[in-house]
């Protein structure tokens, strides 16, 4: 079964309410000239082979179901001992409608 990542999102989509459609995360350049990590944020790389987007995820997103489901893909794809950003083999599109789909701690 494939993602709109390597296998289809439609399962990690389900776990997530309807939200409102304001960000809840920080897109990163991808020049690579953007080596800060704010307090609070997992830099994470998204993207398949030829499209790729750097994303700042808030520390709270990291536990939610979606985003573990998304991060087993990215062991299952590149295994446990990735240096550098965390990789998450998902299309950029899809992973932002995941995140703008979370609910945010206010």
């Amino acid at each position: 079964m494939y993602l709109g990542f390597v296998r289809s999102p439609k399962h990690i989509g389900s776990m997530i309410k309807e939200k409102d459609s304001s960000s809840h995360y920080t897109r990163l350049s991808s020049d690579g000239d953007n080596h800060e990590t704010r307090k609070g944020y997992v830099p994470v790389m998204v993207g398949s082979e030829g499209v790729k987007e750097k994303f700042m995820v808030p520390i709270e997103f990291i536990k939610h179901p979606s985003i573990v489901a998304m991060l087993e893909l990215s062991a299952d794809e590149f295994g446990y001992k990735q240096e550098g950003v965390i990789q998450i083999p998902c299309e950029p599109e899809c992973f932002r409608e995941i995140i703008n789909k979370l609910p945010k701690k206010r």
